[in-house]
């Protein structure tokens, strides 16, 4: 017998965590299988034996608990006005029955450790995680992610969720852990996210220049400024801002066939295609053109926002995450549009995704609370923050909310005619189902292959296809470490 049978053996049969990090292993086998069909036979051999010692650990599954009791992890925020936070103090109101451990952790905090922390004895059962391949995906190819197939339909998600949205909570844990719209339910988003411009309507005034409706307007637009000194984009190479502009440039040219190749590998991607040559071309011709800041290479979100909001710029092509900062920071009047050519597939996503992992003893309540996450009252309460929420009401407002769900710190109450304005964006976005998904999440590489080679168009270091190319090849090797 294998060393690695010897050692499976030897685990008391209710270790959960060794049987999961096991089932991450036939994972890899099969991962290794499509790279190299000629060792398939020993391999399928091998992972009958390892499944088979799997099945005398006890298998993944957990038994559930009767015990009504409910430990949530999420990203805290201890400025007073927490949003999940006050949707647990609603569910324990409504919920009296049910006692609540609360345990508050950090972004930087739950990517570094997840495979850990969920897998741990004292895991949490509801848990706030990264969405996408490298993160959701990943854990679920490794059996540490529950299987919430069976009450997305109990609950009715899939009605309740736009088909662009529910694609970022499906993974085929068989496949690597790839998002993709054919998998299987391992995460529940709530609300959303998407890539947008921001216009300064005072400095168009001023300036005697329309809010543009149309791409060439846009560049109208731009070019007028260009035209009296003014360089109209606040802009940033080292983080998120360019590589989301460059893939609505390549969306503009797209179609959703495009998004499912490009996201979750259906089929080839050409990089040689129109979307990717416009998107690299057009990139580089507003850099040429002064659109973009010149040393927009070295900055990062922190200087873009803090730029904008000082009124340095007209426009901001960002993401949602920037609403409150730039109605608080921001001394003039904004206005808020999706990127013109992008009203059919735009950049964007879910928040991050709720997730129950394999261990937990309390499925059918974390369940049930995923489900409250997406009920009106909760939905309500991100639609009057701009929290871009799924399913909120047509006539919702701060009077309406239960006391448990309006914010004590008042940050947004004299936000709500700018919130209804940008939560209508939004929803013209998921009304045409055009949400397509961020261009890193096909592979843990892309984030800093995109900067990088979006940076040497920023600096004149590169040309278009040289660009392309280096994003090409992150690209494949991301892939090809998927096994695909």
């Amino acid at each position: 017998m294998p060393e690695c049978m010897r050692l499976i053996c030897r685990i008391p049969p209710n270790n959960n965590k060794i049987c999961l990090r096991n089932t991450a292993l036939a994972a890899m086998i099969r991962r290794k299988n499509m790279k190299h069909p000629f060792r398939s036979a020993v391999a399928a051999v091998s992972s009958m034996v390892m499944l088979t010692s799997l099945a005398a650990c006890g298998g993944s599954d957990t038994a559930q608990s009767d015990e009504k009791e409910l430990t949530i992890s999420w990203y805290y925020s201890s400025g007073g006005g927490d949003t999940w936070e006050r949707a647990i103090k609603l569910y324990k109101k409504e919920n009296p029955d049910v006692k609540i451990n609360e345990v508050h952790t950090s972004f930087p905090q739950m990517q570094k450790n997840a495979s850990l922390t969920l897998q741990a004895d004292d895991a949490p059962d509801v848990a706030l995680y990264n969405q996408g391949t490298s993160s959701v995906g990943n854990l679920a190819s490794q059996g540490i992610l529950a299987d919430l197939s069976e009450y997305a339909d109990k609950y009715g998600w899939t009605d309740t969720l736009p088909e662009s949205i529910q694609t970022v909570a499906k993974y085929k844990a068989d496949d690597g852990g790839v998002m993709s719209s054919d998998g299987e339910w391992y995460g529940v988003p709530v609300n959303g996210e998407f890539v947008l411009a921001y216009y300064n309507q005072d400095m168009f005034d001023k300036n005697g220049i329309a809010i543009p409706e149309t791409f060439d307007e846009l560049e109208s637009a731009m070019q007028q400024f260009v035209d009296k000194g003014i360089t109209p984009v606040a802009f940033e190479g080292n983080e998120t801002a360019s590589q989301h502009l460059w893939y609505q440039l390549v969306l503009s040219k797209a179609n959703r066939q495009f998004v499912d190749d490009y996201q979750s590998y259906e089929h080839d991607v050409d990089f040689s295609s129109e979307p990717f040559t416009y998107a690299a071309n057009k990139f580089s011709e507003w850099v040429q053109k002064g659109y973009l800041p010149s040393n927009s290479g070295g900055l990062v979100a922190e200087d873009m926002i803090t730029q904008f909001c000082a009124g340095e710029y007209p426009i901001m092509f960002s993401g949602s995450w920037w609403f409150g900062r730039v109605n608080q920071d921001g001394n003039f009047k904004s206005t808020f549009r999706a990127l013109p050519g992008n009203e059919k597939l735009n950049t964007g996503a879910t928040g991050k995704l709720w997730v129950v992992p394999e261990t937990s003893k309390h499925k059918d309540l974390a369940a049930d609370f995923l489900n409250f996450l997406l009920s009106k009252d909760v939905q309500n309460m991100l639609a009057t923050e701009a929290g871009l929420p799924f399913n909120a009401s047509d006539d919702y407002s701060i009077d309406s909310l239960p006391d448990e769900l309006k914010n004590p710190l008042k940050t947004f109450d004299d936000m709500q005619d700018s919130a209804k304005e940008f939560n209508t964006v939004f929803e013209q976005l998921l009304d045409n189902d055009a949400i397509a998904l961020y261009p890193d999440w096909p592979s843990a590489g892309m984030y800093d292959a995109l900067n990088s080679a979006l940076q040497g168009l920023i600096n004149g270091n590169s040309t278009p296809e040289q660009a392309t190319g280096e994003i090409k090849a992150a690209y494949e090797e991301g892939k090809s470490d998927l096994g695909l």
